[in-house]
């Protein structure tokens, strides 16, 4: 049963190693897979940025000579961006920010560079891993449709959508009162802070009511709504108990759980009492044996010869034997028979209850006397 056991803990050893493995292997496809698709942005955007300053050059040094750009295949699409453009890629896990807004709340843009700063939106979208958010009727750019993107029923080349911004460079709105006037008016809130149980509340300002912080309140999300068709089951159906839990009778078959899981899985960590039975049977055999090959000289008791076999049962018998223990008058005749024969005794022996020292010793027992 313990060598059951032992490979039990041992599947789940390399089953955990093997799991961590492929999570990191996982982990590193996604860094590369995230830094490719930074890579590939970048150098999108540097090209666009490139031929935008070529253009405003030739535009400069040639006047009302510089060619016409809006002709061709961008004759619809001139002055218009790439679909990839318009979001940002996502950061690595662990390196993004979580900055405590998501969509319905009312924000403003005060990130300097902006071109529609100071202006409040609602939040359509957030992207906390990229640290991005699409604020609706802000930050519109004329986006070039793919063919992919074209249907049948609209065929736009150009559309006009929400451009990502960064969540640094947007602030909350929320309502409060005036602490002078009472007036409750829209305020800017600089300093947004999560508690650890994921609520939010303005860290430099007290509730003039508890004199507490100021708990802001998560924008309610929109509940789907579900259309009932002929066909559904009725709720009255579904809620209704069909079954009555019991101790009479086990929930399911016994053999429903082998169909669960595999009856001879490595992984399985409960066994039947029969299985169980069995298994100790066989360690307390293997157990028996290793030990009558140990006394048996090394040899299975079914090939001892009869003078083999009546040294070990003498083996065993003096194995069962207790230690006799040495009497006070055997060591003080084993001593004497020690000095007799110029055996010095240890200086330090270990002192027990009636002992007596080399000094307290009588003289012909000392360790100094001479043999006769």
């Amino acid at each position: 049963m313990q060598k059951l056991l032992k490979r039990t803990s041992q599947v789940q050893k390399q089953a955990a190693r093997r799991k961590s493995v492929a999570n990191s292997k996982n982990a590193s496809d996604t860094r590369k897979l995230l830094r490719f698709q930074e890579k590939v942005h970048n150098r999108e955007r540097r090209n666009l940025y490139v031929s935008a300053r070529q253009a405003r050059k030739e535009d400069w040094a040639l006047g009302p000579l510089a060619p016409r750009r809006d002709v061709g295949d961008k004759a619809e699409t001139y002055g218009t961006v790439s679909i990839r453009l318009i979001d940002k890629i996502d950061k690595m896990n662990g390196e993004w920010k979580r900055y405590g807004i998501r969509e319905g709340d009312r924000v403003c843009v005060v990130g300097e560079g902006e071109r529609d700063r100071w202006k409040i939106g609602v939040v359509r979208d957030v992207k906390e891993k990229a640290e991005t958010c699409k604020v609706q009727g802000i930050n519109l750019v004329n986006v070039a449709t793919p063919e992919y993107m074209k249907t049948a029923g609209r065929n736009d080349a150009v559309q006009t959508t929400e451009a990502a911004i960064n969540l640094s460079s947007v602030r909350l709105v929320i309502p409060l009162p005036d602490p002078a006037t009472g007036i409750t008016r829209d305020v800017i809130v600089n300093d947004l802070t999560l508690n650890p149980t994921g609520q939010r509340y303005i860290s430099n300002y007290m509730s003039p009511e508890t004199g507490k912080p100021h708990y802001i309140p998560w924008p309610p999300k929109e509940k789907p709504e579900f259309k009932d068709n002929d066909d559904d089951t009725l709720r009255i159906e579904v809620e209704q108990v069909s079954w009555v839990p019991t101790l009479l009778r086990a929930p399911m078959p016994s053999g429903v759980i082998d169909e669960l899981r595999n009856k001879y899985s490595k992984f399985r960590t409960r066994h039947e009492d029969s299985y169980v039975e069995m298994k100790e049977r066989k360690d307390e055999e293997s157990r028996s044996r290793k030990e009558e090959l140990q006394w048996g000289g090394g040899t299975p008791r079914e090939m001892l010869t009869p003078v083999q076999e009546l040294n070990r049962q003498r083996r065993m018998e003096r194995r069962g034997l207790e230690e006799e223990k040495l009497t006070e008058e055997v060591l003080a005749g084993i001593g004497e028979l020690m000095v007799k024969r110029g055996k010095r005794l240890p200086r330090k022996l270990p002192k027990e209850e009636g002992d007596v020292t080399a000094l307290e010793a009588p003289p012909e027992t000392r360790v100094d006397a001479q043999a006769p």
